[in-house]
C-alpha cells in the first residue's frame, strides 16, 4: 500500500551542496572528436559488480572507432609500443583488450545495488573525483523482522526481532532523528576489516583490536518514508541461511570490542555539538521488563495473524560516504525491531539520474543514463561477430553501431 500523506515524512537540512553542475548538451558530442573522452552514466542492474561491467566494456570500446585518433591509433596501443601496456583480459576476452581506452567509475555500487554508475573514459577518468564527493539519492526497501551480517539480503540472518508493533507511523516518526549531520560506523560484521581481519575473527581468537573503529561524519540531507508494504502483499523473502550458533555467540564480544551496546544504532546524530544515539522509540523507552514483555506479546499476536513481515521503502539524499544500508538497519533498531535491505537503487549521482520522479534538483536530467542492456546486447553482437565471420552488426551511414549512437547522445565530452 502507498503510505498516506500524513505518514510520509520528509526532513531536509540546509542547501544540498555539490549536487549538480551545468550539463553540457551531450547530444553535441561530435563523432569527429577522436579519440572520444568524457563522462557518462550507466543504469547498472542488480547482480554484477561495478568493476565487472567496466571490464566487459573494454573490448567493446576497443572495437569502436570512437576511441581511435584520426590515424586509427589507440591510446593503449601506443602504451603497448612503449612497453607500458598491462591489460589482463579474462575468459572469452583473454588477450582481447588491446586498444581499449582507460575506463574508471566515480563511485562503486555493491552487487545487490542497481541504478546510476558514473563512468569516465579517456581523460574523463580525471574528472571522477567530483562524483565521489557529490551528493547522491537512493531508494531502498527494508524487510522487517530480521537483521543480517551485511545489513542486506545477500548474507545470512544474524538476529530476529518482533515486528508486529511496527507501523508506518512508527517509522515515519523516527525519520527526523536520522537527518542532518551524523556519525556512522560501518556494518560491524561484514564491512569492518582491521589489518585484513573481520571483527568476528578477532572475537573468535580472543584478540584485542589493534586500534579503535573510527566513525565517519556524513550528512543525510533528506529522508522520506514513501511506501509501506504489508506482509503477504510483496515479493520479498528473508535469506534462508542463518549465522552458525557458534558465531552468534560471539556477537556480544564483537560489540564490546567495537565499544557498542546491543540495540545501539550505527548512525548517531549530532545535537548541540554532542553525538546522541538515534534511539527514542516507545520500544526503547520501556522502563521495565514487564512492559517489554507486554509489547513482545502484542507483537507476536500481530505476527501470528500475518502472512509475513512488512516492508518499508525509503528515499534519501545523502552526502558521500554514507552507509545507506545502515540507515535501514538503524531505523528498525530504533523501532524496537530489526530489518535488512532487500533492494537498493541509486537514483541520482551529481547530474546523472535514472528515469525516476525522485529527484527535484535543478540541473538534473531524468533518464540521462544508458541502460546496461544497450551495452549487453552490443557485447553479445561483438562476440557473434568474432565467432561468425559471415555476421556483421547493423551500422548507420557513418559506420556507427546503435550503442555508439546512444553513447554520443549522453556523454559529456572532456
Amino acid at each position: 500500500m502507498v503510505v498516506a500523506p500524513a505518514a510520509v515524512v520528509s526532513s531536509a537540512v540546509g542547501p544540498i551542496r555539490n549536487a549538480v553542475r551545468t550539463v553540457t548538451s551531450s547530444a553535441a558530442a561530435s563523432t569527429s572528436a577522436r579519440p572520444l573522452s568524457g563522462i557518462f552514466g550507466i543504469n547498472k542492474p542488480s547482480g554484477p559488480t561495478s568493476m565487472s561491467l567496466l571490464d566487459e566494456l573494454k573490448p567493446l570500446f576497443a572495437s569502436s572507432s570512437l576511441f581511435a585518433d584520426a590515424d586509427g591509433n589507440r591510446a593503449q596501443d601506443n602504451k603497448r609500443k612503449r612497453g607500458k601496456f598491462r591489460g589482463k583480459g579474462k575468459g572469452k576476452w583473454a588477450g582481447g583488450v588491446s586498444g581499449a581506452p582507460k575506463i574508471g567509475q566515480g563511485g562503486t555500487l555493491d552487487p545487490l545495488a542497481d541504478g546510476v554508475l558514473v563512468v569516465g573514459v579517456g581523460s574523463g577518468t580525471k574528472q571522477l573525483q567530483k562524483y565521489l564527493d557529490c551528493t547522491k539519492e537512493y531508494r531502498s526497501t527494508g524487510l522487517l523482522g530480521s537483521a543480517t551480517t551485511s545489513y542486506d539480503c545477500c548474507d545470512p540472518i544474524l538476529t530476529r526481532k518482533p515486528y508486529g508493533h511496527v507501523t508506518p507511523q512508527v517509522i515515519a516518526d523516527l525519520v527526523p532523528r536520522f537527518t542532518g549531520t551524523v556519525s556512522q560506523i560501518p556494518p560491524l560484521y561484514s564491512a569492518v576489516r582491521i589489518d585484513g581481519k573481520r571483527l568476528f575473527e578477532y572475537a573468535r581468537e580472543n584478540l584485542p583490536l589493534p586500534r579503535p573503529i573510527e566513525p565517519r561524519k556524513v550528512t543525510i540531507h533528506e529522508l522520506r518514508l514513501v511506501d509501506w508494504l504489508e506482509g503477504g502483499k510483496h515479493v520479498f523473502k528473508e535469506p534462508e541461511r542463518e549465522v552458525p550458533p557458534e558465531d552468534k555467540a560471539l556477537v556480544g564480544r564483537v560489540l564490546d570490542m567495537a565499544g557498542r551496546k546491543e540495540g545501539q544504532t550505527d548512525t548517531v546524530k549530532e545535537q548541540d555539538g554532542d553525538d546522541v544515539p538515534a534511539q527514542a522509540s516507545a520500544w526503547q523507552r520501556l522502563p521495565t521488563s514487564k512492559d517489554a514483555a507486554a509489547v513482545d506479546t502484542e507483537s507476536k499476536a500481530t505476527e501470528e495473524g500475518a502472512t509475513g513481515p512488512p516492508a518499508f521503502v525509503l528515499e534519501m539524499t545523502v552526502s558521500s560516504g554514507t552507509y545507506v544500508r545502515s540507515i535501514v538497519h538503524d531505523l528498525a533498531i530504533a523501532a524496537g525491531s530489526a530489518a535488512h535491505v532487500q533492494t537498493l537503487t541509486r537514483t541520482r549521482q551529481g547530474e546523472w539520474s535514472i528515469d525516476t520522479p525522485s529527484s527535484t534538483q535543478e540541473g538534473v536530467v531524468r533518464g540521462n543514463c544508458i541502460d546496461w542492456k544497450v551495452f549487453a546486447d552490443a557485447i553479445a553482437e561483438l562476440q557473434r561477430e568474432r565467432t561468425d565471420s559471415t555476421y556483421q552488426s547493423a551500422r548507420d551511414e557513418e559506420g556507427l553501431r546503435p550503442w555508439e549512437r546512444e553513447l554520443l547522445k549522453v556523454i559529456v565530452p572532456v
